[in-house]
């Protein structure tokens, strides 16, 4: 979290940037008011937040198998 917390993180309460601990719940503060270089410089994983397990599972059962991706379907020239 950032060193201008204004909400306690546990139960909501507003606080100041002088609490070291809240006023309502007594959570102490300071492990959220530090500054972690670390956290701060992470960069989310859109494509594992938006992947789709089961099918990258098939993609790699196929290519053990090498089983072709889709089955052929049957083409039916006078049906549209």
């Amino acid at each position: 979290m950032a060193a201008d917390l204004k909400f306690c993180p546990h139960c909501g309460a507003p606080v100041t940037a002088t609490d070291d601990s809240c006023p309502k719940c007594q959570t102490d503060l300071r492990p959220y008011r530090t500054n972690d270089p670390a956290s701060s410089s992470q960069k989310l994983n859109l494509g594992a937040l938006y992947a789709n397990p089961y099918r990258e599972g098939m993609k790699r059962l196929r290519k053990r198998e090498a089983t072709p991706d889709k089955p052929r379907k049957w083409h039916w020239p006078w049906s549209k």
